[in-house]
């Protein structure tokens, strides 16, 4: 059967002070008529009933998370800490093999937008099959500027076999995670080059088999920890399992080596030897920053940009003179006068103000109010 594996825990500090710990940018408003987990959830209606929905997330975030899934999914995992996306996966994917060894699994993250939700659910269709076929399957997106914070799938040859589908299906050649600047321009100048939106869709035997060949020590863990997971996983009239309860997995996570606290790019797909890449092109951003999130809005000019708020009311912003200004505006008037390429961002506790070129520094001023104690903010 065909579940879905929905990353839900993220801190989302790169979109700072409108994401928080407790409420990251896949639980707020950021971008269209539902939060990011919600629109998530949606996507899958029609391809992953609800019942094989598992949302996994942190101890802070659990209540907003369950009540989100509510109806919509089997119900939530607990991990007692944020460690990147590589244990989780494997945890949940081994959860996952013990009960059904022929379980189909689509690990995605869940504070992506898309424009184009029916192409992910064409391209999903099809990665179900090809994954079935024993690869690893990735959804390659079409680049559209250099960018370094993105990983990058290199195309490969074409599998046979899925001709005359909606999308070919390549083999994956390589990959390379987060390029320095002008290796990514040289990326985006190669048609061969696709960015990995982080989508991952896989037989459980075979992400595990890979497991057990790129990563042993994680291999040995999983099978530590397999008695733990056994005594529970979401189902409706359960809707939560909590591996902070169980000790072993608790410990686990408070002991994981630090080469394990990475990406699943990093520690496996890096070393894979089958793995298939579907390109799509479905209107695909990551929102990793004020600058992407921006890009989102309506213009309400020529070249400036401001966010409406939960209720679709229009705020009270004035920008005379100013060119490619983007408000997120709070309850408070907002008025720049003959600005140039800057981005406001206003809440209820505080106030962010950045040329735009600067987006990709928000996570380090979170790292600066974490040193000086500034906990309420964060």
């Amino acid at each position: 059967m065909d579940y879905a594996l929905i990353l839900s825990g993220g801190s989302g500090t790169r979109l700072w002070p409108l994401s928080r710990r407790a409420r990251p940018k896949h639980l707020v408003w950021l971008a269209g008529s539902k939060p990011l987990l919600e629109q998530t959830l949606d996507r899958l209606e029609g391809l992953i009933p609800a019942e094989r929905r598992f949302l996994i997330t942190i101890p802070e975030q659990a209540p907003i998370v369950r009540d989100a899934a509510r109806g919509r999914a089997a119900g939530i995992i607990i991990e007692p800490v944020g460690r990147n996306n590589l244990f989780p996966m494997a945890l949940s994917t081994r959860m996952l093999a013990d009960r059904d060894p022929d379980a189909r699994i689509v690990f995605l993250p869940s504070d992506h937008s898309l424009a184009q939700p029916g192409m992910l659910r064409q391209a999903l269709e099809l990665a179900l099959e090809v994954a079935a076929k024993g690869y690893i399957v990735t959804l390659g997106i079409p680049t559209k500027y250099a960018e370094p914070n993105y990983g990058h799938i290199e195309k490969g040859d074409v599998i046979p076999g899925f001709g005359g589908r909606a999308f070919p299906v390549f083999e994956a050649k390589s990959f390379r995670e987060k390029p320095p600047l002008e290796v990514a321009e040289e990326l985006d100048r190669s048609k061969e080059w696709f960015w990995n939106c982080g989508i991952f869709i896989y037989t459980a035997s075979g992400m595990l088999e890979l497991v057990a060949e790129a990563q042993p020590g994680l291999a040995r863990i999983l099978d530590e920890l397999a008695p733990s997971l056994a005594r529970g996983v979401p189902v409706i009239d359960k809707p939560v399992c909590d591996w902070e309860a169980e000790q072993a997995i608790r410990e686990a996570y408070l002991g994981l080596p630090k080469k394990l606290q990475t990406s699943i790019d990093y520690a496996l797909m890096e070393k894979a030897r089958r793995v298939a890449m579907i390109p799509v092109e479905m209107g695909w951003s990551d929102l990793g920053g004020f600058s992407a999130l921006s890009e989102l809005l309506e213009p309400v000019d020529e070249t400036n940009r401001v966010a409406l708020g939960k209720d679709g009311v229009e705020a009270r912003v004035l920008l005379p003179g100013c060119t490619n200004v983007t408000v997120f505006p709070g309850k408070r008037t907002v008025v720049c006068l003959d600005c140039k390429d800057l981005i406001v961002v206003d809440t209820s506790d505080a106030l962010l103000i950045l040329p735009r070129e600067s987006s990709g520094r928000v996570r380090d001023v979170v790292e600066q109010i974490k040193q000086r104690g500034w906990t309420d903010l964060l």
